[in-house]
Formats: structure tokens, sequence, C-alpha cells
């Protein structure tokens, strides 16, 4: 048998006297072609055009194709960012917040007169029923937050001095063209409110601001004296609307009833007695109302430690 060669001796020669040299690992770098740039190689050689020509078209082949894809991100639309998620309050500032909306609500959690006590001799002396509570109505109307507005800019001029002063110079100052105008409304019915309607020129639903050190700017001036209108006026309508009715059978000026249930309601200590009967009954809900939105607030912060 004839043997076969050994594959792994080294050959002879020079390579075989000398030291084996290791081979060097060369790296082949390939730039990147697009199709477009082979196209346009393509043709050009077609052309018959040089090697440079060829490289040139197919350069700028790859030129115009970045441009047209740099038009293109361009004119894309990027997608808007995604808001930020809120931050979660907390115990604290949700129930600071709900006190606040509950300081604020002068309609119903914080009226005036059923909530505070504010405006209660002309209710229970004049508001002895509905035309009564009207005129009552239409003169808060025309002075409470004229007033609180009137004052706080005079306020803001002198530095915050002198409030008492300013606050019921403004009402009295506020209370002439506001009487002119209840007269054209009304004349002569307007002298049933006696004494009662001068009176609103100090009286404490108007001129209670005063006490308050805090300036307050015009715009809030005018958001608070608005509710504060409103809530003084559903007082006034409601006394007014209920000691009609029970005092002389009578609703709206019209008879509903032959026979009064309660005539001493439209007496002044009768009024006072209804008046606080109400607002027992009003402050009684608006509570139950405010204690089971804070239990609402403390159960829910309650739960996310659990």
């Amino acid at each position: 048998m004839q043997n076969t060669p050994n594959r792994n001796k080294p050959r002879s020669g020079k390579a075989g006297k000398g030291k084996q040299q290791p081979e060097r690992s060369q790296t082949l770098i390939i730039p990147q072609i697009s199709p477009e740039m082979l196209e346009s190689a393509r043709r050009a050689a077609m052309e018959g055009k040089t090697q440079q020509e060829i490289e040139q078209a197919a350069m700028a082949a790859e030129q115009q194709r970045q441009a047209q894809t740099a038009q293109t991100t361009a004119e894309t639309p990027k997608p808007a960012p995604k808001p930020a998620a809120p931050r979660r309050k907390t115990r604290a500032e949700a129930e600071a917040e709900l006190d606040q909306k509950i300081h604020d609500d002068h309609l119903w959690l914080n009226n005036p007169v059923m909530m505070r006590g504010l405006g209660l001799a002309p209710v229970i002396a004049a508001a002895y029923n509905w035309n009564n509570a009207v005129m009552l109505c239409a003169a808060a109307v025309l002075l409470l937050t004229t007033t609180r507005l009137l004052a706080v800019a005079v306020c803001h001029l002198t530095g915050n001095r002198f409030r008492p002063v300013i606050y019921v110079y403004s009402a009295a100052i506020l209370y002439i063209p506001a009487y002119c105008i209840l007269y054209a409304w009304f004349g002569t019915d307007l002298s049933v409110l006696g004494i009662y309607l001068p009176l609103l020129a100090v009286e404490s639903a108007i001129v209670k601001r005063m006490e308050s050190p805090d300036l307050e700017p015009l715009g809030e001036a005018l958001r608070r004296g608005i509710n504060n209108t409103v809530g003084l006026c559903i007082a006034v309508l409601l006394v007014g609307f209920v000691r009609e009715l029970l005092g002389s059978g009578m609703a709206f000026g019209n008879i509903v009833m032959e026979t009064a249930p309660l005539p001493i309601v439209q007496q002044p200590a009768g009024g006072f007695i209804l008046l606080g009967l109400i607002a027992a009954a009003w402050t009684g809900i608006a509570n139950a109302y405010t204690h089971f939105k804070r239990e609402e607030v403390r159960h829910q912060y309650a739960q996310r430690h659990h």
C-alpha cells in the first residue's frame, strides 16, 4: 500500500527551515451601499462612463435619498408628549381642599344667615311675607357685592389701613343710589321695611369682611360677594315664604289656606323661633353632609395605605 503523505508535515524549502509565521487576520470594511447607489452606478456603467463618474453618480443618488428621507422625517408630525401623571394628593392636602370648598360654599354649607347668623335683624323683623323678602333681596343685591368691591379697592389704595371706616363709609355712600333704585322699583311699598332698610348699611352680612386682616384681590372679592349675596337671598326668600304660608295662609300673595295654621310666626318673636328651627335643620343637614365627605376622604386614604 502506498503511504499517504502527512498533510500536517511542514513543507520543505524556506518556509520549512525558518520559524512558522503566525497568520494575521484582516478586517474587510465594506461600505453600506443603498439600492439607489447601485441603480445609479449600473446606469452610469451602461452609459460607458468612467469609474470616477460612476462613483460620483452613486454619491449623488445617495445624497438625494438622504435629503428626501430628512424631508419626510421633518414633515412627519411628532407624537405629542404624554402628559405627566398627576401627583397624588396627600391626606392633609385633600382635607384642606375639602375645608376650602366648604368655606367657599356660601349657598348651602356656609350660608351667611343659616350657618353664620349674619343679617338676622332684617330677616326676623321685616321678612314676614314674600313681598318684603323680595325687597330685602333686592337691597342685598345692590349693596352687598358693590360695598365689598368698593371697600377692597380703597383698601388697596390705602395699604389695607382703616378697614372698618372704609367699609362703613362705602356702605353708607352706596346706600343712597341703592335706595333711589329700590324706590323706582317698589315705590311706597319700600316704607314697610322701616328702619331695617337703612340698617343694611351697617349690617354684619355686608361689613363682616372688615374684621379680616387679609386683603383679597378684586376678582376674589367679586366672586365671594356674589356667593354671599345669593346665599343671603336664598335664606331670606325661604324664611319669607314659610312665614307667609304659616302666618297668613298665603303663598306669593295668593290665598292657599282659609285658616292660617300659625299666625304667631309673622311676629318678631315667632319669626325668631321659626328661623331658629329652620337654621337648626339646615345646620344638621349641612354638618351631616360635611361629616360624610370628611369620612370619605379618610377611608379613601386609609385604603391606600393597606
